[in-house]
């Protein structure tokens, strides 16, 4: 995994791999009573603990393809990217199973999720269940492979596995005996060519571009912005490549880094691209199965939906040892660089308190499904989704502070920072048009050591209202010594930071200025952007950032002003120039040298005295 210091988030760039992508496979929506299946599949044991009643199958095991991934992208060469390619494509571990060729056609439907149990090579017992239903008459049965009690490296994983795991895979010939049904036996296994993997990093980002998904509200957003709802799995093949995207808007051009910033956008946008909208997607998927089903039918096939969401953000335990989802611990992080968690000196230990509003939304959410209540469903999806974005800025400000402040200009850090622009622009978009310009001219692949942390601050605060959270919830970067204080320039927007006044160990600020939404919504610039120097106004902050505006020359009306300063200024330019040369040559003059001459006793020119450079400064300056 990539690590630096000081300034990289400890925990989201090191222990990503093994926690941070949990429940990214989380599709299989089938719900299975048996205790064994469900030891791979529960969502118990967790803070803020989520009770449901449709648990989701190998919730957990994209976590090792996130690690392999990561692993074979920290080798920094040709090789292991391309490795860590074909298991994003492909997958290794999420939702392994094997096709089998019966030796005799089915007399009857197997329903998917029954329990099978079969042998491997040693004659140890394997389980799995059915990962899609079988119909009478047909003759294959595809078997998912659950985790084994000793984890889930020691699952069966091939498919896109460079490391193929055959341990504990079927025998290549045997019996199947099916849970309430017949034992069957098959034959001509192919470990190699019959087993795969039902879910992939891939997969899941192609879940977002689903023909159904069009006139969801959130991906049309992103999707009217960069010009296609693939958008996610473009942006992670063109850093793979490290070739620029053919978006109609906010490109990033991957032609200009090395392996080193394309690798960690590839890490960071996983989660921030990928894994949040897919959230967003299974939640919506749940609201219109709720809007189109009669009242008697409702919680039989949306409530799983709503319950793989929840997953994908939290993560599960159980048999799979995850404990950690990925969107929840990135939440976490970045609260303790934030002072937005719920506990400790300045807000900075324990549990963010946007995943705490967030499960409150997730509870609220399932039980109006339950009920029936589709439109309060929708408002609780709305809510949620609006949560998961303050981790996002959270990213995208602490990194640009890194860019700008601390100096801290290496490419991981201007891929991480891209990575958190690229997952926000089309939001910022959608209430600014000139204020998600100017983040992305400051941000875009390329430009991130020149990025100024004021201009972006503002830009993003002027937004804060129509993206629908408040400067307390974003919090303020908070100090490395002292975290009752913040750094530099890095307290909440609206707020002035005395520090800890009171001693309560958070730092006092004043209450928080509301930013207004812009009143009426500006189009998207095709192409991208149509104006380099636009930049966005934004309501003053203390301590102050930059306020930037607009001029139209063309509609000003004060002409008089206009004649007065074209006038005014050469003639003061003039006279600045006098002033200096009529300095210059009495200083001279009182040290008996000619003006004219320009050379010392010995013949060498002279070096421009410091009225010289700033008569040539004045002069550049003036014209």
């Amino acid at each position: 995994m990539i690590s630096r210091q000081p300034f990289s988030p400890p925990s989201l760039l090191v222990a990503i791999g093994t926690a941070a992508a949990l429940v990214l496979c989380s599709s299989v929506d089938a719900t299975v009573t048996s205790a064994s299946v469900d030891a791979n599949r529960s969502l118990q044991g967790q803070p803020y603990e989520y009770t449901s009643d449709h648990v989701v199958a190998r919730a957990s095991a994209i976590s090792k393809d996130y690690e392999t991934i990561a692993g074979f992208l920290a080798q920094d060469n040709g090789a292991g990217r391309e490795n860590a390619r074909v298991v994003y494509q492909l997958g290794a571990y999420c939702q392994s199973y094997a096709t089998l060729m019966l030796d005799a056609p089915l007399t009857s439907e197997i329903l998917q999720g029954t329990e099978v149990t079969g042998t491997n090579a040693n004659g140890d017992s394997v389980s799995g269940i059915v990962h899609s239903g079988a119909f009478s008459g047909d003759a294959t049965l595809e078997v998912m492979y659950l985790i084994p009690s000793d984890g889930i490296a020691n699952l069966c994983s091939v498919a896109g596995n460079p490391t193929p795991q055959y341990e504990n895979c079927l025998n290549t010939s045997g019996e199947i005996s099916v849970s309430g049904g017949p034992t069957l036996t098959y034959s001509n296994y192919d470990l190699d060519n019959d087993t795969a993997a039902g879910q992939s990093m891939e997969s899941m980002s192609m879940t977002i571009s689903g023909a159904g998904t069009l006139g969801y509200p959130r991906i049309g957003t992103f999707a009217s912005y960069y010009g296609t709802n693939k958008y996610a799995n473009e942006f992670i093949q063109a850093a793979f490549d490290k070739a620029d995207t053919q978006f109609d808007s906010g490109n990033a051009e991957f032609t200009k880094w090395t392996q080193f910033g394309t690798n960690t956008f590839i890490e960071i946008a996983a989660l921030t691209m990928t894994s949040w909208m897919h959230v967003v997607i299974k939640m919506q998927d749940a609201v219109e199965v709720c809007k189109s089903l009669p009242q008697g039918q409702k919680s039989v096939q949306e409530v799983p939906l709503w319950d793989n969401a929840v997953a994908t953000y939290r993560g599960m335990g159980g048999a799979a040892g995850g404990t950690m989802g990925q969107l929840w611990f990135v939440a976490d992080d970045y609260c303790q660089k934030f002072g937005t968690c719920q506990d400790g000196p300045g807000g900075t230990e324990g549990v963010a308190k946007a995943n705490s509003k967030l499960y409150a939304h997730f509870d609220a959410g399932k039980q109006d499904l339950l009920d029936g209540n589709c439109d309060s469903a929708e408002s609780s999806l709305d809510a949620a989704a609006t949560t998961m974005t303050i981790p996002i800025i959270q990213g995208l400000l602490y990194h640009a502070y890194e860019l700008d402040l601390f100096q801290e200009q290496r490419e991981i850090v201007q891929g991480e920072a891209a990575a958190f622009l690229h997952s926000l622009l089309p939001l910022v978009h959608a209430c600014s048009a000139g204020n998600a310009v100017m983040i992305y001219n400051q941000i875009k692949v390329g430009n991130g050591k020149t990025a100024s942390f004021e201009a972006i601050k503002s830009s993003l605060e002027g937004t804060y209202e129509c993206l629908g959270v408040t400067c307390e919830d974003i919090g303020g970067i908070v100090d490395l010594s002292d975290p009752t204080t913040y750094q530099k320039h890095g307290a909440p927007c609206g707020t002035f930071n005395v520090g800890d006044q009171n001693g309560d160990g958070i730092p006092d600020v004043a209450p928080p200025v509301p930013v207004p939404p812009p009143s009426t919504s500006l189009p998207m610039p095709t192409p991208y952007p149509t104006q380099d120097n636009f930049t966005p106004t934004s309501t003053p902050t203390d301590p102050p950032s930059s306020v930037y505006q607009l001029i139209d020359y063309e509609e000003t009306s004060d002409d008089g002003v206009t004649y007065l300063l074209a006038i005014g200024l050469p003639l003061l330019s003039v006279i600045a120039v006098g002033i200096v040369v009529c300095r210059q040559y009495k200083t001279k003059k009182e040290h008996g040298k000619e003006f004219d001459s320009g050379e010392t006793g010995e013949g060498a020119p002279d070096d421009e005295t410091e009225d010289e450079l700033k008569v040539e400064n004045l002069q550049g300056e003036m014209l």
